[in-house]
């Protein structure tokens, strides 16, 4: 008697697990907001978990600071219409800053504007500058650590040379 009870539980509590299973996949998703309702609203925060890791990773750390300023004053002219006077503020940015990757955001930006309009062989202009800068930070990184590695070295056989003897 108690091995039939025992078996009729599970399989009640089976077929209420199956049931509500079945009830959750057939409800359907909340309705997304309506373009009005979101007006104003940054629109790279709604595309859900899948991109929660890459924003968390590389876009909030760039949201403080120069480039969540830059991202701002883009959305803001965008919104008023005066997208083309962000150019220079872009120049203006390059001219006072050293940050390698604020002037790497700048350039991009700055290149994106300028292909706007069709004007392709300013953009390409402005990319390749940007390259050359990110190629010679690259290799005066290089040669730091170089010359880091070289003195570290010599200071390891500066110490062994007297263990030796």
């Amino acid at each position: 008697m108690q091995r039939k009870t025992l078996l009729a539980s599970a399989l009640a509590v089976l077929i209420a697990g199956s049931t509500s299973f079945v009830m959750a996949q057939n409800t359907p998703p909340p309705p997304s907001p309506t373009p009005s309702a979101m007006a104003g609203k940054d629109m790279r925060a709604h595309h859900g978990d899948r991109d929660q890791g890459m924003r968390m990773h590389r876009f909030d750390h760039q949201r403080n600071g120069v480039i969540g300023d830059l991202h701002g004053l883009e959305r803001l002219y965008m919104q008023a219409g005066r997208s083309k006077e962000m150019a220079s503020v872009y120049n203006d940015v390059l001219a006072r800053s050293q940050d390698p990757r604020v002037r790497d955001y700048v350039y991009k930006r700055l290149a994106r504007l300028q292909a706007q309009p069709a004007n392709v062989d300013q953009a390409i202009a402005t990319l390749r500058k940007g390259l050359d800068e990110n190629l010679a930070n690259e290799a005066k990184m290089r040669a730091e650590r170089e010359k880091m590695r070289a003195a570290w070295q010599q200071h390891r056989a500066d110490k062994a040379a007297p263990a030796a003897k």
